[in-house]
């Protein structure tokens, strides 16, 4: 999968595909919903692959900044974060039960109890096999890591750098 696909993508969990087994149900950001027969694990291994992202160093960098070693959102660019939501419940103990949601794609999050109802850039309405009040904990730590992460970018650029790119947006505008 090329990064020009991966960024149109709303959500993605796991599946189970009659005859087919395990696979990937994924949600674009333009309403339509595609699977892939591959496994989860190896399909968020692929996406990190596609970004050049270390998952397990990404885990060890981004929990301490919310707090949690578990359910740590999935990082490919500071403006392309997927937070992981119980999705399903596995038919085999050890069958993934977490699906990742964009976090810029998620539009609300609705109470229906016990669980709750995400609605996704899209128009898609996802059932999350959790509590609201788990569900938006796990969004606002994501958005707390998205905020330490534009933070960290914007220290990493260059003064000047910032100053030409400004300019240029501004009479970007005037014009």
């Amino acid at each position: 999968m090329e990064a020009h696909e991966i960024i149109q993508i709303a959500a993605f969990i796991p599946d189970y595909q009659s005859g087919a087994g395990h696979s990937v149900k994924i949600y674009y950001r333009d309403g339509s919903i595609h699977w892939l027969q591959c496994s989860f694990r190896s399909f968020i291994k692929n996406l990190a692959k596609t970004f050049a992202v270390n998952l397990q160093e990404a885990r060890r960098r981004y929990g301490p900044v919310i707090g949690s070693k578990n359910l740590i959102p999935l990082v490919l660019t500071p403006f392309l974060l997927f937070v992981p939501l119980k999705a399903r419940k596995p038919l085999v103990p050890g069958d993934p039960a977490y699906g990742y949601f964009r976090l810029r794609s998620v539009q609300d999050v609705i109470s229906s109890p016990p669980s709750c109802l995400l609605l996704l850039e899209g128009g898609h309405k996802l059932p999350i096999i959790q509590s609201y009040r788990a569900t938006c904990s796990h969004l606002r730590k994501a958005r707390k890591l998205e905020a330490y992460l534009l933070e960290q970018y914007i220290q990493l650029m260059d003064h000047e750098a910032n100053v030409e790119l400004m300019q240029k947006t501004m009479s970007k505008d005037r014009q």
